[in-house]
This record gives C-alpha cells, sequence and structure tokens, in this order.
C-alpha cells in the first residue's frame, strides 16, 4: 500500500504519467515477479515492457531501456551477450532512466550486460549512485545479491513447492525424471575426472 501511495502521489509530479518500466526476463520466475509487483504498484500494464530473449536477440545496447524511468534485469545469465546497457549509451541527451534494479545481480561477471557497477548494494545501503553523464536525471543501481531473504517465507513456500514433487518421488528414483537426467548427469561428470593411477 505504501508503493502505490507513492506512486499515486508522484505521477502528477511527472505529468500525470507513470513510469514506464522495462522488464527484461520478463517471462522467468524473477520477472514473473517483477511485472506483478509493478502491476500489484499500480504500474498499468501498458506502463510494462515484457522483454525476453526475443527481443534482445539482436543485441544491445537498447534506446528502450533508456527511455523508461525503471529498468529491471532479471536474466538468468548463461552465456556470453551483449551489454543491454553501457555508461556511453546512457550518458545520450535525453535519458529519462532513474533506477536500475539488477536481480541477475553479476558485478563480478565479465558478460554482465549491465556493466554500470562492481560493487552489490547491501540491505542497509540499497542503492548506488551510477555514473554517468548527460543531461539526464540521477541514475541509482539497486544490486543486492540476496534479494529472495527479503520476502524469505515467500521465497521458502515457492522454492519447497518446486522441490516437494522431487523429494515425494525418490523411492522411484530409477525411473522418475527428475532423478534419471541427475543420475546420467553425474555419470557423464564422473566419467570426466581424470582415472587415478
Amino acid at each position: 500500500k505504501a508503493i502505490k501511495d507513492a506512486l499515486a502521489h508522484a505521477i502528477p509530479l511527472n505529468a500525470s504519467q507513470p513510469p514506464r518500466v522495462i522488464v527484461i526476463g520478463a517471462l522467468g520466475r524473477c520477472g514473473t515477479g517483477a511485472v506483478d509487483c509493478c502491476l500489484a504498484a499500480g504500474v498499468p500494464v501498458s506502463s510494462i515492457l515484457e522483454w525476453d530473449m526475443a527481443e534482445t536477440a539482436p543485441g544491445g545496447p537498447f534506446s528502450e531501456i533508456a527511455a523508461s524511468a525503471i529498468f529491471i534485469n532479471c536474466i538468468y545469465l548463461s552465456q556470453p551477450i551483449p551489454p543491454f546497457v553501457t555508461t556511453e549509451s546512457l550518458s545520450k541527451p535525453g535519458r529519462k532512466l532513474r533506477v536500475i534494479s539488477d536481480v541477475s545481480c553479476d558485478p563480478g561477471d565479465p558478460n554482465n550486460p549491465v556493466p554500470l557497477y562492481h560493487e552489490y548494494s547491501t540491505f542497509v545501503k540499497p542503492t548506488l549512485l551510477v555514473d554517468v553523464s548527460g543531461d539526464g536525471p540521477d541514475l541509482t543501481m539497486i544490486s543486492i545479491d540476496h534479494l529472495p531473504s527479503l520476502v524469505a517465507r515467500e521465497a521458502s513456500e515457492h522454492f519447497s513447492s518446486l522441490l516437494l514433487p522431487s523429494l515425494k518421488a525418490l523411492d522411484r528414483r530409477d525411473q522418475e525424471g527428475v532423478w534419471v537426467r541427475a543420475e546420467k548427469v553425474f555419470r557423464e561428470k564422473v566419467n570426466e575426472l581424470p582415472k587415478a593411477n
């Protein structure tokens, strides 16, 4: 309610427009949660850009990020990809971006698609100022490495609900999909180990 009230108070100060939010990784668990959070806060669906792999396939940087007020990065980084933003792309005239929430939180990864910071923020200091130039507003970064702990009960319930069916099938591990696949991967990795003399 507090966030919804704050947003309602801020909209008249923003030419009566809600903030435009871009969520990259919108089809995954974190991205779906980010979109749901925006909707619950009162951001209309028409102000939320939901991007995933298809939209980022051409490679960044993406001007749509600089044109949004809030960018939420929720991708699972599994391979090198071009950056979604750079200091240069965010220093161009007309930037509207004010807040980046990097849920993926990969500051030390050389392939980080948000290469604007090199440290995590914390619960005590949740935002970091991003050093960009140009005529845009101040830009802050949220990069807390353990955001699920903010909603520990919900995270525990969700992860438990995903794990429980597999645990219940443990007695049928020689025929149940997840256990058969896990054993196959285990045996493949054991075979890759160097042989003892």
